[in-house]
């Protein structure tokens, strides 16, 4: 996981030193996440409400076209499974293609790396005979949402993210997040 983190880190850095020319811009990006795990219909998978913090990189290629790295602390999981709640705390690392459609407004779309930083999926679920305490450590899934840009300084963002793998070892248990964010550009 280690190699991952550093590989992470030095792509973002690279690719930071190639557009330096260009306005490169950081940001500090804060917002409100509802989360839940997709999968098998007889499993109670309800909404849980989070949040996420971190920070962005806004690295433009055109006028039309930006790519925005980010890093974010992110609290989802499950409102209920089987009655209990389920916590996860990811660092969630996505690359954003966002896309000037009009005048102030983007879309955006890219893949995210997700790893598991803590759970507590850590005891037997009773009444089942099944022991659900091995956690995949890596999400790796694809977000779309839009974004507005209120001023130079203030954009804000809403985001679907959809997860490939399964949070929670032979259980469909993907994750799902819908995020609404704000973020400050310095």
């Amino acid at each position: 996981m280690k190699k991952v983190v550093f590989m992470v880190s030095f792509v973002l850095m690279g690719c930071y030193a190639t557009n330096a020319q260009d306005i490169t811009r950081f940001g500090a990006k804060a917002g409100l996440n509802v989360s839940s795990l997709g999968g098998d219909a007889n499993l109670s998978y309800d909404a849980k409400t989070g949040f996420h913090i971190g920070g962005v990189l806004e690295i433009p290629f055109s006028d039309e076209l930006i790519i925005q790295p980010e890093a974010l602390i992110s609290y989802q999981g499950s409102g209920g499974f089987f009655q209990d709640d389920l916590n996860f705390w990811y660092l969630n690392v996505p690359v954003m293609a966002k896309y000037n459609v009009w005048d102030e407004l983007y879309v955006e779309a890219g893949p995210y790396l997700g790893l598991l930083l803590s759970n507590n999926v850590d005891r037997n679920i009773s009444g089942t005979g099944a022991s659900f305490d091995a956690t995949n450590g890596i999400d790796i899934g694809l977000g779309i949402g839009a974004g507005y840009r209120l001023d130079e300084n203030f954009y804000f963002q809403a985001r679907y993210s959809a997860g490939f793998i399964n949070v929670i070892e032979n259980v469909n248990s993907k994750n799902r997040v819908f995020a609404i964010s704000a973020v400050y550009f310095l």
